[in-house]
């Protein structure tokens, strides 16, 4: 909600609250007392982007759960829909107004609140949109409107054994925020601001929490993981780091699957790829590779040059042979040449991608790289885009195309939609998609499996017996 949106409903009496200079409406605090009479809200959330998003999005679902609300999903009716947005690219700043007005279009009674990057990076626009109803760039605001209505300090989970509020088989925990890098188009780091590490004893405690829940897999997650740190408390002052950090994971806990979201090529080392051999840690790396011609990444001030990223690559096929690499890579960067595309597409094939994320360069206000000289025409990074996906989706084919015959650990997350067949749909550690008969139900089973047959960017598996 905004000023304009309250001019417009006559109210008189809009606050701002000093500390968090947010907005605070006391009509629609009374319209959501009376909603919530005599019980608690249902509640709907729609995140957009990275998986710090969603890990940030399933802290505010956990509170407001144990308060007592109904979560829900967003094809259900809902009361509150809160949309996590992102803006990493204007494509992101896109879906993320789409997603608003869908929601409101087809609910229309129901309350919109916004929070996230792109609230941090465009909070006028969502101020202003009349199907929001209330924005901030974090979470406090949003429980603090919300516990004002009906159940006030009743929003703390104290260390509350939660139980599962959605069905997942994997949860997703935030290990840092911020990025102290000074990539020269990237928005999220003027965003979310400088690094900053959370404790470990937290970041054990929580994925102990998940574990008790009956979560499978782990997924570590953050803006820039490979920069987490932390004072090693010893009379040597040591530091520990991201790789400490695994160990400690590994040690403290009985995950029985360990995944890395993404990190940055400049933390494999030796140490490192010696901890995928681990049979804990699933063999898959998103390692963002963003160009593979030397003069664009120094553009990019990427940390790395192209024999850097080659060698962190093949420390990480040596430890784990039958791991998966994916990766990110932008096309139509200013000053990309036909030559540096075609040096890209060039290393993609050599290092053999398991799959790539594909963006064509988009312009971002404030970044070193939105006044570069040389910018691309659209067309140009359109169809340099549409050649490196279709690059990507042969690469996917031919790796799962190599896997065949092979037996895996599937950990399950659904049944097909629109299946009558009951095929269900799960993860091999090194992310292959597999599918499977079986008419009991294997929500949340980790199962053994045989790769039989490639369907598009999937697998079709069989159920092996269990011996």
């Amino acid at each position: 909600m905004n000023k304009n949106y309250a001019k417009k409903i006559h109210c008189s009496n809009l606050r701002r609250c000093a500390k968090t200079k947010t907005y605070l409406y006391p009509h629609l605090q009374l319209k959501m007392r009376a909603e919530a009479t005599n019980r608690h809200f249902r509640i709907a959330f729609k995140t957009l982007g990275c998986k710090a998003n969603r890990a940030e999005s399933d802290i505010l679902m956990e509170k407001l759960a144990a308060a007592g609300n109904e979560i829900v999903d967003t094809k259900n009716h809902a009361n509150i829909y809160i949309i996590n947005t992102c803006s990493v690219t204007n494509e992101a700043d896109k879906k993320s107004r789409q997603a608003i007005r869908a929601l409101k279009h087809n609910n229309p009674d129901a309350r919109i609140f916004v929070f996230g990057c792109g609230v941090r990076a465009h909070r006028k626009f969502y101020e202003k949109m009349p199907e929001v109803d209330f924005t901030d760039i974090g979470t406090e605001a949003i429980l603090r409107m919300i516990e004002n209505s009906d159940f006030k300090n009743k929003l703390s989970v104290s260390g509350a054994l939660i139980s599962p509020i959605v069905n997942r088989t994997r949860a997703v925990i935030k290990i840092q925020d911020g990025c102290n890098n000074s990539c020269s188009y990237c928005i999220v780091r003027i965003l979310r601001g400088r690094e900053q590490s959370y404790p470990s004893k937290e970041i054990l405690k929580r994925i102990n929490q998940k574990l008790r829940e009956g979560y499978k897999e782990i997924v570590l997650t953050g803006i820039n993981i490979t920069s987490w740190k932390e004072d090693g408390g010893d009379k040597t002052g040591q530091i520990r780091d991201f790789t400490d950090l695994i160990y400690a994971i590994l040690e403290n806990t009985s995950v029985e699957r360990l995944r890395i979201s993404s990190m940055e090529p400049e933390g494999i080392d030796a140490r490192f790829a010696k901890l995928l051999k681990n049979p804990r840690m699933c063999p898959h790396i998103h390692l963002p590779l963003q160009s593979g011609a030397d003069k664009i990444l120094k553009l990019m001030r990427r940390k790395y040059d192209v024999k850097k990223f080659i060698n962190a690559c093949d420390l990480i096929k040596s430890a784990s042979p039958d791991i998966a690499i994916t990766t990110d890579v932008i096309v139509g960067f200013p000053g990309e040449t036909e030559k540096d595309f075609l040096e890209t597409m060039r290393l993609c094939k050599k290092i053999g991608f398991a799959k790539i994320h594909v963006f064509p360069y988009s312009k971002r206000d404030n970044t070193p790289a939105s006044i570069m000289p040389n910018q691309i025409d659209a067309c140009v990074k359109n169809r340099r885009a549409k050649i490196l996906r279709n690059l990507s989706d042969k690469m996917r084919r031919e790796f799962i195309k190599t896997r065949l015959g092979k037996i895996y650990e599937v950990l399950f997350e659904q049944k097909k939609s629109g299946s009558k067949t009951n095929i269900w749909t799960g993860l091999t550690p090194n992310y292959i998609k597999v599918n499977v008969k079986s008419k009991i139900p294997l929500f949340n089973q980790i199962k053994t499996v045989r790769l039989v047959r490639l369907l598009k960017d999937e697998a079709i598996g069989e159920l092996l017996p269990i011996i």
